[in-house]
């Protein structure tokens, strides 16, 4: 358990910051479309299903997180509202952006998520934090035209609460400074305990019955250490010293490699044939193997799924999985894309309507760390390595998809469009990522 400090009035030379991009996917389509600026945007999920994003003005008129596509059609029109297409390969070169512009204004920068990160900064370095939160939101919006909310507090915790009290109250401006913040507590006493990062739905009820059920009820907890060790884990604990700004969690500036890569998609329309579904999942298993050696990593364990329409034949058999074990862990696309392809034509049942396939790479190892099979030398050698690290560069220079494998179809190079594909009727150009839709003077 962790122990509970004597005294915490005393405070540190360290404070954080939490930077969260406004509105991200919408902020990213207007930073190239300036004729979507004031209107309400929605952003559609794959396949242009249900909305996954909004922007305050889509916010304002009712249109409510997952709202499906077809159903808020009428609605879309009448207020017009700007509808698109999810565009991830904009998003996170968007994001990608925000982030380097964080780290030249100072190197110990955790990424969060693909629209937030904390900053560690130092009070002896920085006399004004809320001035140079002010000079953070100007660079980023400057440099990259997405707005950005900043708050500072003395843990990440508090620093998060701030962020999200400068975001929705105009009198800040988009940024907050708890450090020495003489309303602190009467900021805390306005916070539900769900809303304070880390505290779940249980032990929001469980607190409820000792009548807590603010912020500032929590934070006051410390002073009473023998019901705090009872009554609360770990987790708990850490937010309660964190609410009182004695900081226990430190910035992550390394991600932690995944135990699992999976890449998975509905298809644009319903698949009947064994050649077009075998192609969807070659491009799947590629994408999940560019994932493994970008963490550096190797699999041994390979897992392909085939979901069928389950309404049309209620209480049949919807799903069809397949798994092989390699026998020496690899990371070499042609061999695991071989594989896919092998388990989707065992997989697949002729008169089947196929709507999703996913592909799962599990039994991950760093790719410095493979036990080799002693009776089997066939294993990811450095020949294979060296072609895998070209193809990934030249697919990082000139676009995904630059140097393909031939599993995964020839449409780029035919011009034939892939009948498995997402729909995306809605789609924005990639404006950073694709040669051939980089802005121009006319598009502009």
């Amino acid at each position: 358990m962790m122990n509970i400090p004597d005294s915490f009035e005393s405070r540190g030379s360290i404070a954080y910051a939490m930077i969260d991009c406004n509105n991200f996917y919408a902020s990213c389509e207007r930073a190239f479309d300036p004729s979507l600026k004031n209107k309400p945007i929605v952003i559609l999920s794959n396949n242009d299903g249900c909305v996954i994003a909004r922007s305050n003005e889509a916010k304002e008129i009712g249109i409510p997180m997952g709202a499906p596509e077809f159903k808020y059609r009428e609605e879309f029109k009448k207020h017009k509202v700007a509808v698109l297409s999810s565009n991830y390969a904009l998003y996170g070169d968007m994001s990608r952006r925000v982030m380097d512009v964080l780290r030249e204004m100072t190197h110990d920068i955790e990424v969060y998520s693909i629209d937030e990160a904390f900053a560690e900064l130092s009070t002896n370095t920085f006399a004004d934090l809320e001035q140079y939160g002010k000079k953070i939101r100007e660079r980023v919006l400057r440099y990259t035209g997405i707005p950005v909310s900043v708050g500072i507090a003395e843990s990440k915790t508090l620093a998060k609460i701030a962020n999200e009290r400068a975001k929705k109250n105009p009198e800040y401006h988009g940024v907050l400074n708890l450090v020495g913040h003489d309303r602190t507590d009467e900021l805390l006493s306005a916070i539900p305990l769900n809303d304070i990062w880390g505290i779940g739905n249980g032990m929001t009820l469980r607190l409820n019955r000792y009548h807590i059920e603010t912020a500032l009820d929590l934070k006051q907890t410390i002073r009473n250490k023998r019901w705090v060790r009872k009554h609360l884990n770990v987790t708990g604990l850490r937010t309660v010293l964190e609410l009182n700004g004695i900081p226990c969690m430190k910035l992550e500036q390394t991600l932690n490699a995944k135990k699992g890569i999976l890449s998975s998609r509905m298809f644009g329309k319903p698949m009947y044939k064994v050649q077009p579904v075998q192609e969807a999942v070659c491009s799947y298993a590629a994408r999940a193997a560019e994932k493994l050696r970008a963490q550096k990593s190797v699999c041994t364990n390979l897992q392909v799924t085939l979901v069928t329409d389950k309404y049309e034949n209620p209480g049949n058999k919807y799903k069809y999985t397949g798994f092989i074990t390699f026998s020496n862990p690899t990371a070499h696309s042609p061999h695991i894309i071989s594989a896919a392809a092998d388990l989707t034509s065992s997989l697949f049942r002729n008169g089947n309507k196929y709507k999703k396939a996913s592909v799962m790479l599990t039994g991950l190892h760093p790719d410095q760390e493979v036990q080799m099979d002693l009776f089997n030398e066939s294993g990811y050698d450095d020949q294979q390595r060296a072609l895998m690290s070209c193809i990934d560069q030249l697919n990082s220079k000139h676009g995904r998809n630059t140097a393909n494998f031939a599993a995964t179809g020839l449409h780029r190079q035919t011009g034939d469009e892939r009948v498995w594909k997402m729909k995306q009727n809605y789609l924005s150009p990639r404006y950073t990522t694709r040669w051939d839709e980089i802005m121009t003077a006319k598009t502009g």
